[in-house]
């Protein structure tokens, strides 16, 4: 049975809890993902999640907007307008720094902090979950400055210290591989929930491990005048 807007939105608020809501947005009405429909759809899919979040316990870690104040655990951060596009996202990342650093002092990990930011603002009733497991133990962070096996089934790199002396321009850092005679070597950064990380990879074994570190050793690890060895 072919279903209207306005029965859609209705789903929306008969929901009395996170999966009704859930199930209520996945109902078989089709919509373009842009437009006046999709903005009607978003502000009420945003109003319902907001209006269960108020009434659950674990609501009071999710980040509500009320007016230009952000509210996080009843701490509150006024957020710049920005005047231009530019300014409008050092607006946003600062008040992202805010609720990230509110919810760890209230017990969330930094993983989960980010989890919950990452949602609030377009589906906040998937933050009571996020919570739940948060404060369960869920969402544990990173050890730090740990190599971790990412992958055991990869082929070894088909790079050497040779090559990698040679290389004046993008010559990367290098360690022992802790599995083999062979050699780990930086093979490319990222960036995951506030966690830098590197990504080893072995010359020898072919395994690939994972680092996460703070942002200064990043830069120390690439520092051009540094010494092209390190030691594990």
């Amino acid at each position: 049975m072919k279903i209207t807007l306005t029965d859609y939105l209705a789903g929306f608020d008969r929901a009395t809890n996170a999966v009704e809501l859930d199930a209520a947005i996945q109902a078989p009405y089709k919509h373009a993902f842009h437009g006046r429909t999709w903005t009607r759809i978003c502000r009420k899919r945003i109003e319902a999640g907001q209006t269960l979040c108020n009434a659950s316990p674990l609501g009071w870690y999710v980040p509500k907007l009320v007016g230009r104040e952000l509210v996080v655990c009843d701490e509150r951060y006024r957020v710049g307008r920005g005047q231009n596009s530019t300014g409008v996202r050092y607006a946003w990342t600062s008040a992202e720094h805010f609720a990230v650093e509110v919810l760890k002092r209230n017990g969330l990990s930094q993983r989960a902090a980010h989890a919950v930011w990452d949602q609030w603002g377009s589906y906040p009733h998937r933050c009571l979950k996020t919570v739940e497991m948060a404060l369960q133990g869920g969402f544990k962070d990173p050890p730090m400055d740990e190599l971790i096996l990412a992958s055991a089934s990869g082929r070894p790199i088909n790079y050497s210290h040779e090559q990698n002396d040679a290389d004046t321009l993008d010559r990367r850092a290098s360690r022992p591989c802790p599995s083999c005679d062979g050699s780990l070597f930086d093979w490319g950064c990222g960036f995951s929930s506030g966690f830098t990380f590197v990504s080893w990879h072995c010359n020898g074994c072919g395994n690939v491990y994972t680092e996460y570190m703070t942002y200064a050793r990043l830069r120390e690890l690439r520092r051009p005048t540094r010494a092209n060895s390190i030691q594990p």
